[in-house]
């Protein structure tokens, strides 16, 4: 007689389901690419617990969860989604599109309906109210540019590094105002094999990132995240590249940056492979800098008898129009830009003062399920603050994350991280009163990285761009600043 195994169904669908709960807990997998979707048997019934509290408390929102699809202001759809929201913020419903959006969201769009707007351009949104790190100062800067040097910095990760986008920006801002010479380099840089602004060779340099996760010193931390320690003889030769970008071919100044002190060493300048100038390895401020002029295609710089002595960077600059460094520093968020001493990051203005600062980080904050930034609002704020402290009469811009995707079981989809990401940009764009730029949306919002990929114009990580791709970029960007000016 056979077994009668019935009694036993129950204890086996018990088990099968307690092992697919357990799943929950198992993060993500991803292979060749392709990332496998969470296990999560109570997908359909859970709620995010912040959107969740959220909802409890706000008896509207309770409703747009309960029938999305509720008529509201003019007879707009509410959205049947909801968007990240970060901790401490808030869902409201937007009067405009009947949709529900954070309240970061909320302002910017308030602010963006009195933003001189033009067909095609992702307008700047100007938090400032006319205050310190608006864009007026930048603006204005602008209309000078024929008579001073106006200089920009973008700060920022690998997304920009080898001065990918900032190459394409510098070239159609010197086009209109003026100007040539790649800017800011530092002493050594890994990208220098690809640069297409500038041929970069050196010998003899000690590099310090603020990244390193040991041997940074915070005394010698600056805005560039870079310093330098040089055995004697150390030198750094530049190259004005002008084949794809005409403007960066030469300069009419370069610069020598270290930290100041006195010492018994010099630095020699070789202009052009012809005459050497000396000058000592001393300064009366904290951040020294010696200077070489002309018609300047090729500077070499030479350091002799360094001691102990901190360095900083070089530079190939104009006395009127637009410089534009390129302050990249792979693996960052930033974080070392709140860290700047006062008197180096004051100094350093001094010796090299922005007129406008752009900040340029994400790529290594936005993960695959973050929606909370509150850490990073914070780091970020700090940051801003420590500029506009120290480096008074300077315009900041925030720009926002760009599209970074990733493939799941449904095709290709926005990191939910990224979202969140441009969530807190925002936030911290509005608190700090400076200024955002939405790239996500100048890119064409999600998909916008998956077409890139196929068009050459970014990398096939569905992260990084290419030149071709920076270029696209830059000119969106140079269109959004333009429209500001003109519309000053």
């Amino acid at each position: 007689m056979e077994k009668n195994y019935l009694s036993k169904v129950p204890l086996v669908i018990l088990a099968v389901v307690l092992g697919l709960l357990a799943m929950y807990w198992i993060p993500p997998l991803s292979v060749g690419g392709w990332s496998m979707r969470k296990v999560d048997l109570l997908a359909d019934v859970r709620n995010d617990s912040a959107v969740s509290e959220l909802i409890a408390n706000d008896s509207t929102l309770a409703k747009v969860v309960e029938n999305p699809d509720t008529a509201v202001a003019d007879g707009d759809q509410l959205a049947d989604s909801l968007p990240p929201v970060l901790e401490g913020s808030h869902l409201t419903v937007d009067k405009k599109s009947g949709k529900l959006i954070t309240m970061e969201d909320s302002i910017i769009n308030a602010k963006a309906e009195v933003t001189e707007t033009k067909s095609g351009v992702t307008s700047i949104i100007d938090m400032s109210d006319g205050a310190s790190g608006g864009m007026t100062a930048f603006y204005n800067a602008l209309a000078q540019a024929e008579y001073r040097p106006v200089r920009i910095a973008v700060i920022g990760d690998s997304f920009i590094e080898g001065d990918i986008l900032t190459s394409k920006l510098r070239e159609l801002l010197q086009q209109r105002f003026g100007g040539k010479g790649v800017g800011y380099l530092p002493m050594t840089t890994i990208t220098a094999s690809f640069s297409r602004t500038c041929r970069q060779t050196f010998k003899g340099w000690i590099q310090h990132k603020a990244v390193d996760r040991s041997g940074y010193v915070d005394a010698y931390n600056n805005i560039t995240g870079n310093y330098f320690n040089a055995s004697n003889g150390a030198w750094v030769n530049l190259t004005g590249l002008g084949s794809s970008y005409p403007h960066a071919g030469s300069c009419s100044s370069s610069t020598f940056y270290f930290l100041g002190g006195a010492g018994s060493g010099y630095v020699t300048a070789v202009v052009n492979n012809g005459d050497s100038t000396y000058f000592p390895l001393s300064a009366n401020g904290v951040v020294g800098h010696a200077t070489v002029y002309g018609n300047i295609k090729n500077v070499k710089w030479i350091v002799r008898e360094p001691g102990n002595m901190v360095f900083l960077g070089t530079s190939m600059d104009c006395e009127n129009g637009i410089i534009v460094d390129n302050l990249a520093m792979r693996s960052s968020s930033g974080q070392h830009l709140s860290r700047v001493p006062a008197s180096i990051m004051s100094a350093f203005n001094q010796a090299r003062r922005y007129d406008l600062v752009i900040i340029m980080y994400g790529l290594n904050v936005a993960g695959h399920n973050n929606s909370a930034y509150t850490a990073y609002c914070k780091t970020v704020a700090g940051a801003i603050n420590n500029i506009k402290n120290n480096m008074p009469g300077t315009s900041v811009l925030v720009v926002g994350c760009s599209d970074r995707e990733e493939r799941t079981g449904t095709g290709w989809h926005t990191m939910k991280g990224v979202l969140g990401l441009i969530q807190a940009q925002k936030r911290v764009a509005i608190d700090c009163n400076v200024a955002f730029w939405d790239l996500y949306s100048a890119m064409g919002g999600e998909g916008s990285i998956v077409q890139m990929v196929r068009n050459g114009e970014a990398s096939k990580d569905y992260t990084h761009i290419t030149y071709k791709g920076g270029d696209r970029i830059a000119r969106y960007l140079y269109d959004a600043l333009m429209l500001g000016y003109e519309n000053r």
